[in-house]
C-alpha cells in the first residue's frame, strides 16, 4: 500500500489564532517537511516518530460529518496515524481544558460512534501526555540524529559485539575513542541500537547505556 501524503483535508495557513509549525517529519510526506497546526501537534509528531509501532502517520487527513441533535457538524481529526500491524487510528491533540470542555466531549463521543463497525479507533492525547518529562526532552535532543545519522552498521556490529552488559555513556565514549565520534554513539541511541529507559531520566554522559543490535 502506498502511504504518500494525503492533501489535508482543511488548508493549513497562517492564522492569528494558530501557530502553524513545520515539521521536518521521518515517517510522513516521504521524509519531507509536513505543516502543523500548533507547536503541541509538532511535538506529539516527535512521540509518533519515535514510536516504534508507527509507520506513518497524516495531518489533517479528512473531513467527517458527524451527526448530533441539531443535524451534522464539520469535524476534522488532527492525525491518522498507520501502524506496522496493520491497525489505524485518527488522533485529536488537545489541551486537556478543551478535551474535558462538554463540547469536545459530545463531539469526540458522536465521532467515536460514527466510526464503529469500520477498521479505525480514536483517542486524543492532552499536553500533558506529550510534554512527559524527561521523555520528550530526550525526543528533541535525539531526533535530528535520527532524521540525519550518522551510521555505519559494520562499525555498530563490531562496537556492540566488544562490549557486553550496561555502561555509562562517558565510559563509552572513552572506550571507543576514535572508533565512534558521538554523532555516531547519539545515532545509535536515536535509532534504537543503544539504548535507556528515555521516560525515566535525561540523556547525560552518566547514563546508562546499552546495546541491542541483532
Amino acid at each position: 500500500m502506498s502511504y504518500e501524503l494525503n492533501s489535508p483535508a482543511r488548508k493549513i495557513q497562517k492564522s492569528a489564532v494558530k501557530n502553524i509549525v513545520r515539521f521536518p517529519c521521518i515517517k510522513a510526506n516521504e521524509g519531507r517537511t509536513i505543516l502543523v497546526e500548533s507547536i503541541l501537534e509538532s511535538k506529539y509528531c516527535l512521540h509518533l516518530e519515535f514510536n516504534a509501532d508507527v509507520k506513518t502517520y497524516f495531518p489533517q487527513p479528512k473531513k467527517f460529518n458527524v451527526p448530533d441533535k441539531e443535524g451534522n457538524r464539520t469535524y476534522t481529526p488532527d492525525f491518522e496515524v498507520f501502524y506496522h500491524s496493520g491497525a489505524r487510528a485518527y488522533v485529536e491533540v488537545k489541551p486537556s481544558e478543551y478535551v474535558q470542555s462538554e463540547h469536545y466531549q459530545s463531539l469526540f463521543s458522536q465521532f467515536s460512534n460514527l466510526l464503529k463497525g469500520s477498521n479505525a479507533d480514536f483517542f486524543t492525547v492532552s499536553e500533558i501526555e506529550i510534554y512527559q518529562q524527561p521523555l520528550l526532552s530526550n525526543y528533541e535532543k535525539l531526533y535530528q540524529y535520527k532524521k540525519r545519522p550518522l551510521l555505519d552498521m559494520r562499525n555498530l556490529q563490531q562496537c556492540a559485539e566488544a562490549i557486553n552488559g550496561s555502561i555509562s555513556l562517558a565510559q563509552l565514549v572513552n572506550l571507543l575513542g576514535d572508533r565512534a565520534h558521538l554523532r555516531e554513539i547519539y545515532s545509535w541511541i536515536a535509532l534504537g541500537y543503544l539504548r535507556f529507559d528515555m521516560s525515566a531520566e535525561p540523556l547525560s554522559m552518566t547514563t546508562e547505556v546499552k546495546f541491542d543490535v541483532c
